[in-house]
C-alpha cells in the first residue's frame, strides 16, 4: 500500500479497493481514485496563469486540495490527463504530458506517495514514459499481469537502415512500490515495424 503524508492519512482505508476511473466531460479533470479509499478523486490540469511554460496538477481528496507544478509545452498546452494504476493495487495515478515534439510525446506519472508526487525510475528522477517515434523509431508503453498486480512496459526501438525496413531495441519491464519503479528485466528486440512485440496498449494500465 502507498505511503501518504500525515494529513491523509485518516482517509486512508484499511484495505484498498479498486474504482472505477472515468473521465469528465472536459478531458482536462479526471476522476480517480487516488488513496484507495473505493472513492473516486477529482484531478484536474490547468495552465500557470502568465506562465506559459508551467502547468498546475490539482488534486481533491476528501475535501483536501493537493497541487504540483511541472511543465507544459508552450505551444500545444495543456493535454487531456489519463488515469492509471501502474501496479494494480487499486490506487490510481494520472499521466500528464509534459511536451510534445514533432513525433514523440513526454510523459510523467503522479499519485499520492507521501503527498502528491511523481513515480519515480530507478536513479531516483521522475519516471519519463514515451509515446510516438515517427518512421525512424518507435515508443511506447504498456502494462502486463504480474503475481496479483500489474507491471510496468515500455519499448523503445529504433530503425537502423535507411529503407526503414529493420528496427532493434530494447523491451524493459518494471515493478512499481511507494511511486518507485525498479527495473524487473531488460530483453534486446529487433524486427519488422509491424512487430506485434513492439506494439504496447497504455489502455492496458487503465
Amino acid at each position: 500500500m502507498k505511503a501518504t503524508a500525515p494529513l491523509l492519512t485518516l482517509f486512508t482505508a484499511a484495505f484498498a479497493f479498486a474504482a472505477p476511473a472515468t473521465a469528465a466531460a472536459d478531458d482536462n479533470t479526471v476522476q480517480a481514485d487516488l488513496n484507495g479509499d473505493g472513492q473516486l478523486d477529482t484531478v484536474l490540469v490547468e495552465p500557470v496563469a502568465d506562465n506559459g511554460d508551467e502547468q498546475r496538477l490539482v488534486a481533491t481528496i476528501n475535501g483536501i486540495e493537493l497541487d504540483v507544478t511541472m511543465p507544459m509545452d508552450p505551444y500545444f498546452g495543456v493535454q487531456p490527463l489519463r488515469v492509471v494504476d501502474l501496479d494494480g493495487d487499486g490506487w490510481n495515478e494520472v499521466v500528464v504530458t509534459e511536451s510534445v515534439g514533432a513525433n514523440t510525446v513526454d510523459l510523467t506519472v503522479w499519485g499520492l506517495f507521501g503527498g502528491l508526487n511523481p513515480v519515480l525510475g530507478p536513479d531516483l528522477t521522475p519516471l519519463h514514459l514515451w509515446e510516438g517515434g515517427g518512421i525512424a523509431s518507435i515508443s511506447e508503453y504498456g502494462c502486463e499481469p504480474s503475481g496479483s498486480g500489474r507491471q510496468l512496459v515500455t519499448v523503445g526501438v529504433w530503425s537502423d537502415d535507411v529503407n526503414f525496413e529493420h528496427y532493434q531495441g530494447e523491451h524493459v519491464t518494471y515493478t512499481v512500490h511507494n511511486g518507485v519503479a525498479t527495473e524487473a528485466s531488460r530483453t534486446q528486440m529487433d524486427g519488422p515495424r509491424d512487430d506485434p512485440a513492439f506494439q504496447l496498449d497504455p489502455e492496458t494500465c487503465a
